[in-house]
């Protein structure tokens, strides 16, 4: 009682044809998020791409091109360094137009200062020039 075994050749063309298609799908998943946060104007990071796609971020980090990508629209996006400061910190309208008016009349002292000054400078010079 020989037992012959045979070999048999495995099919594996529907395997990887599903695995390639699972890719392409998840590569066009994380496309359109990407397309969908910029039209809604939301910040574009890896968080927020996975979570728009239903992917991991790992995913998104292994891929380089989309990786490349995302990074870049990050750096776009990144918003400018700016203080808000509450309502009722800000200058209101009278009070920018009193410091204003504050101001111009210093530099009216100063410019009236500088005038006399210029003068004494004048009498100084003349009286050293007459020695």
């Amino acid at each position: 009682m020989t037992q012959e075994t045979k070999r048999w050749e495995r099919n594996i063309q529907g395997l990887e044809m599903s695995a390639q298609n699972k890719a392409a799908a998840t590569r066009q998943r994380a496309e359109d998020a990407i397309a969908f946060l910029q039209k809604q104007q939301q910040p574009i990071n890896f968080k927020a791409v996975a979570e728009t796609a239903g992917i991991s971020t790992a995913w998104l980090y292994a891929h380089e091109d989309i990786k490349d990508r995302i990074i870049s629209l990050r750096a776009q996006n990144a918003p400018k360094l700016q203080m808000k400061l509450p309502v009722r910190e800000r200058a209101s309208d009278a009070s920018k137009d009193a410091m204003i008016a504050a101001l111009q009349k210093r530099v009216c002292e100063q410019s009236e200062k500088i005038k006399e000054l210029e003068k004494q400078l004048e009498v100084a010079y003349s009286s050293l020039y007459q020695r």
